[in-house]
This record gives structure tokens, sequence and C-alpha cells, in this order.
């Protein structure tokens, strides 16, 4: 009798260990499958340009289910998608690690409540990323905004003005650029983000050390940041500087238009 309980106690015991194991397998697995990495690209086949709706998204080619929400995944807004909008019906904003937003593409940031938590932001060409709100919108975590190589024509814009309450944290923006210098000519101002001044939870700090604007020698370049009417700008001034032959020509011409007015 002793003998046959001890059987089936033993072989309760190995049914449990054979069921725990299978259960951590299985948690492993679903683990490990969470924390791949997803390209997500925007498809906008729901028609309703919500970026939260899963049915605007492929991962592969194909609708998976989810819209972009984790560190792991990258989501790809394509060119001449128009105005996509993390709406305001989403209090949580995801943990996104990249969002790239082609050119003639908008993304339009606006909740009532939540923080922002992307790793970095990618604006291609005429892009832009909108932070907008009736209420307040916050930042999780630092960011980066990369522009890629841009001109004076092309460039991406951030914009963050219409808030009545933005909770910047103190956290970190990091630019990232290059100014395509070739195509310059005369003077100009690129204007690459504007933000709200009034800022709540500690200033928000712009690292505008990533942007390679150096100069050459037919084009002046500098980018500055400043503050008007309660709006933060980062501005790129540029000039072109005449070149020495023109400079010379030009004075020559100065000095014999004076030479006949003396004459005369």
């Amino acid at each position: 009798m002793t003998s046959d309980w001890e059987s089936v106690t033993r072989a309760f015991l190995k049914y449990l260990i054979n069921m725990k194991l299978s259960t951590f397998c299985i948690l492993c697995c679903l683990s490990a499958g969470l924390s791949q990495a997803a390209t997500y690209v925007w498809s906008g086949a729901a028609g309703n340009g919500i970026y939260g709706d899963s049915n605007n998204w492929t991962v592969n080619g194909a609708p998976n289910g989810y819209y972009p929400q984790s560190n792991s995944d990258t989501a790809i807004i394509g060119e001449n998608a128009g105005t996509i909008t993390w709406s305001t019906g989403q209090s949580y904003f995801g943990a996104t690690n990249t969002v790239q937003i082609d050119s003639g593409s908008t993304l339009l940031c606006t909740t009532e409540i939540g923080d922002l938590n992307v790793n970095s932001f990618t604006l291609k060409g005429n892009s832009q990323l909108i932070f907008e709100s009736s209420n307040a919108l916050g930042l999780g975590r630092d960011f980066t905004l990369n522009f890629g190589t841009f001109t004076a024509e092309e460039h991406g814009s951030w914009v963050a003005t219409n808030l009545p309450s933005f909770w910047t944290n103190g956290k970190t923006v990091t630019f990232v650029g290059t100014l395509d210098m070739n195509n310059l000519s005369g003077s100009g101002t690129i204007e690459l983000a504007s933000i709200k001044s009034s800022q709540q939870g500690g200033d928000l700090n712009l690292d505008l050390s990533g942007l390679d604007i150096t100069g050459n020698n037919q084009i002046q370049a500098d980018v500055t940041q400043v503050t008007e009417n309660d709006i933060i700008k980062v501005l790129i001034n540029y000039e072109t500087v005449p070149e020495p032959a023109t400079a010379t020509l030009s004075l020559l011409g100065l000095g014999g238009l004076l030479l006949r007015r003396k004459r005369q």
C-alpha cells in the first residue's frame, strides 16, 4: 500500500514539474516574441488617419492586429500620407523606438493625458511633427530629432506651440542632421522647430550639437536658439559669401564710377 502511494506521489510531482517547465517555456517564448523588434509601415487602410488603429498598419505586408507600441518597434509613415493623428482618445502614447515621417506627411500628437514615450523621430523632406493638446501633453523620456540631410527648401519641422500645459519634465531633445550647402544661394533662415517656452516640470533642454552646418568658402551658416513671444525657435541662418573675383570687380567698377564723377 505504501509503495503504491509513493508511486502515485512521485508521478504527481513529476507531472507538476513538467507542467511548470512547460509553462516556463511558454512564457519564455512569449517574452521573446514580444521583445522582438517589429517594423510597422503605415497603410492608412482604415481610412480614419488614426495612429492607434491597428488596421492602418502592416508588418511584412499584412496587418498583425497591433500598432507600434513597444520599445523595440519602428514606425514608418511614407510620403504624402496626409495628417496622421495620435488621437485625444488615447491616454497611452506607447513606447516606440523610432517613428519615421516622410516628406509630405504630418504626425499630430494630441492627447488630454499621458506622456509621449518615443526614442527618436526621423523627419524627411517637408514633413512635420506637431505636439498639440487641449489640456496637457508631457514628455516621458529624452528623444532625438533626426532631420537627415536637408536643404533650405526641403526640411522637416517640429511644432509644439498650441499647448495649454507642456510638461517637458527637464527632458533633452537632441537635434541631428546635415545641411546640404550645394544649392544654397543668397541669404535666408531655416526654421527647424518652434516650441512653447512656458513649460512645467523642468525646462526642456535643446542639444543642437548634432546639427552639421559647417560652412565653406561660399557659404556662412550658424544655428541659433531664440525666444520670441513665448515661443522658442531653432533657426539656421545662412549667407552666400561673394567670391574674391566678384568682389574685386565690384571694387574696380566702383572706382571707375568715382573717377568718372570726379572728371565731370
